[in-house]
């Protein structure tokens, strides 16, 4: 008998395993054939095949233990939010040393404790299954099994709007609202599906603390951008954003707290040895912008005046340094952000604020023994009819308690020496 021939053209392939990014497997599954039909067919076509390995999950402990042990979702469910396998899950569990339910494990019930927490206590099914840590149907289906009669169902009188109200403007979880009504959270969550009342996000849910949306606002974009560039750390645990930065300075504490106070809760750690603390904030997924980290400024913030101030400040209350040499006030950025200088360097220029640039320190180690694993370059303005226009685009958007208090004095020494 002859070989069956399959006809799976190169493009088709090379768009099924490289732009749509599906397994061997799966592409074995559209063409019916065979994993190594498939395997053969790259090779001939000379496509080059991604790295073999499970992919990595993102997530931290305290995120796993929120989702496993205190919602009681599956390692399932938990794979599927965070796109990897069952298995993935598993091993990080693991890693964690969190306790790992099995589910088939088999489930013994006493006849006469079921019949005494459920006709004299006068429990739930679905509190019935919480002290067994089983499912309501499961522990319904045992009381069946003993032929213990079962209560009538309970019909449960709340309407739209106070399932709302509790819901979507007071933030309570279903088992809580359930609480109130006397009835098990699958209730509540029967009369949202039928008052079609949108769940929560994960982001929302897996919190305590009320995180709001970005405001969408591009020039408040624009300052956070140039401030996360100049000194935020930031970075992604599972649903949230969390950004943060070492400092030894109150000030920079409290501007933090008025940049993003407004948006998520704010951590401010103990001092360290040198006096320094981390203070930090998480936010909902709507500041995903701040995790790149650009080394240009985006093309957005270049094209619109406000925009671009706005950076400028935010970069300003980050590395910036309003100053004085001898009696006159000077404007310097100092940072290795050699690229992103060089694009404020020009767009100042081109309003016609004559700045430098220029190399600042290079790398190695200096006479005093400090380190420098890039070089350090700079961007200055000295003239004074540049430092005015400067200092007044500046001062409505600078935030940064001592860099505004250094700008309105320099301002007064620039207004001075012009007349």
């Amino acid at each position: 008998m002859a070989k069956k021939k399959y006809v799976i053209l190169k493009k088709k392939l090379k768009n099924l395993y490289c732009k749509q990014k599906l397994s061997i497997f799966k592409i074995a599954k559209i063409f019916n054939c065979t994993t190594g039909t498939i395997i053969n067919r790259m090779r001939e076509y000379g496509i080059k095949r991604r790295h073999s390995g499970p992919k990595r999950i993102s997530i931290s402990e305290k995120s796993l233990y929120e989702l496993y042990i205190k919602k009681g979702f599956s390692s399932k469910k938990i794979a599927k939010i965070c796109h990897c396998e069952q298995t993935a899950v598993l091993n990080r569990l693991r890693k964690y040393g969190i306790s790992i339910r099995h589910p088939k494990e088999k489930l013994d019930i006493p006849k006469e404790e079921l019949k005494k927490l459920y006709t004299k206590q006068k429990l739930s099914a679905y509190k019935i299954a919480k002290i067994y840590l089983c499912g309501s149907g499961t522990s319904y289906r045992y009381l069946r099994l003993y032929k213990i009669k079962t209560r009538p169902l309970k019909r449960i009188q709340i309407t739209k709007n106070q399932l709302e109200k509790l819901y979507l403007k007071k933030k309570l979880s279903l088992s809580k609202i359930a609480n109130i009504h006397k009835c098990c959270p699958a209730v509540i969550l029967d009369k949202m599906r039928r008052y079609k009342i949108p769940r929560r996000t994960i982001s929302e849910t897996s919190t305590r603390h009320i995180k709001s949306d970005f405001s969408g606002k591009l020039d408040e974009k624009a300052y956070m951008i140039g401030f996360r560039i100049g000194d935020l750390g930031v970075r992604k645990d599972y649903n949230l954003i969390n950004i943060g930065c070492g400092t030894t300075k109150e000030d920079q504490v409290e501007l933090i707290k008025t940049v993003f106070g407004p948006f998520g809760p704010i951590y401010v750690g103990n001092k360290d040895k040198r006096g320094a603390v981390h203070v930090g904030c998480s936010l909902n997924s709507s500041f995903s912008f701040l995790l790149p980290k650009y080394n240009l400024i985006p093309k957005w913030i270049l094209r619109n005046k406000k925009n671009f101030f706005s950076f400028l400040a935010g970069y300003t209350d980050a590395e910036g340094n309003i100053g004085f040499c001898g009696r006159r006030a000077k404007f310097r950025i100092r940072s290795y952000d050699k690229e992103v200088l060089r694009d404020i360097n020009k767009k100042l220029n081109r309003f016609n604020i004559k700045s430098l640039f220029r190399l600042d320190k290079k790398s190695g180690i200096d006479k005093r023994g400090v380190s420098r694993h890039k070089d350090s370059w700079a961007v200055i303005v000295n003239e004074r009819k540049s430092l005015l226009k400067l200092f007044n685009y500046l001062k409505p958007l600078i935030k940064h308690k001592k860099r505004k208090k250094d700008l309105l004095n320099g301002l007064k020494n620039v207004i001075f020496r012009l007349k």
